[in-house]
């Protein structure tokens, strides 16, 4: 399975929510960014005190992510003093747009501008942004890791045109470069997507594009997920402190429709301890 995939139980993600409350939510605002983008923005209760963290969703997800995951980070940030904003990429969830027009370029302009929004935040020091991506989430922080001071990221990506192409299979792409769009049903939602999609994907090297960073990094998946498969490489391909976690038991869902809260918990509490130190 592709580590894309987001099974059918998605559909299901607010209940599962109810797994992770163990810890209280944040001050939280509904933010509006340019281009019709959608954020949270959880701030200490005594306020932003310099550092600062992105959250980038997966693919067809949204800015809780499955299960409540990015907000339980986000209270569990918050109660180590660092706000963080987590936001709708254009086409997904509440923030405008068709998801069929996604580029990797326009992601990463989304990505940009919520780094933008954050650091103009009174009490947010700019030099202190990290960034926490979740599956696709995460290629988009490795494809500009330079902007941001940590990058930690969930379920990694590690070859974008290959890892689409096992996700959406060859009828798909055959039909996206015959008519300029195709269309999957994924079990839980239709995803359309358009041949600018594709062309931009074959821009981007995600390898290359990550390769010498120098700031703090940090890869966790389950030891079923292919993504600890690129575990080595991209340790590798880092030039400052990394660490890769795999955590046993867990497949790319961390736990969320095993029923296994605790794997969420593992995730949440060694993204915290690093952004604590790393920032």
């Amino acid at each position: 399975m592709s580590i894309l995939s987001i099974t059918a139980k998605s559909a299901s993600a607010a209940l599962a929510f109810a797994m992770f409350t163990g810890v209280s939510l944040a001050a939280e605002t509904v933010v509006d960014l340019p281009n019709g983008i959608k954020g949270t923005l959880a701030v200490p209760d005594t306020g932003a005190t310099g550092p600062a963290v992105v959250m980038l969703h997966g693919f067809g997800s949204s800015r809780d992510e499955v299960g409540g995951l990015f907000a339980q980070q986000a209270a569990a940030l918050a109660a180590e003093g660092i706000a963080s904003l987590r936001i709708d990429f254009r086409g997904y969830g509440e923030s405008a747009g068709d998801m069929a027009d996604t580029t990797i370029e326009g992601l990463v302009a989304d990505a940009a501008d919520a780094r933008t929004y954050l650091a103009g935040i009174d009490g947010v020091d700019p030099t202190r942004i990290g960034v926490v991506g979740y599956s696709f989430g995460a290629a988009v922080a490795m494809l500009e890791p330079d902007a941001f001071k940590s990058v930690v990221v969930w379920g990694q990506m590690g070859d974008l045109q290959a890892e689409f192409h096992e996700f959406l299979g060859q009828e798909f792409y055959d039909k996206a470069a015959a008519e300029g769009v195709a269309s999957v049903d994924l079990g839980w939602r239709v995803v359309t997507l358009k041949q600018t999609f594709f062309e931009s994907l074959a821009r981007h090297d995600l390898a290359a594009r990550f390769a010498g960073y120098t700031g703090p990094f940090l890869t966790i998946a389950g030891d079923a997920d292919p993504a600890a498969g690129y575990f080595e490489q991209y340790l590798g391909l880092a030039a400052g402190q990394a660490e890769a976690v795999t955590i046993e038991g867990a497949d790319h869902m961390l736990g969320v429709f095993s029923e296994q809260p605790g794997i969420g918990q593992q995730v949440i509490d060694k993204t915290t301890a690093w952004l604590r130190e790393a920032l």
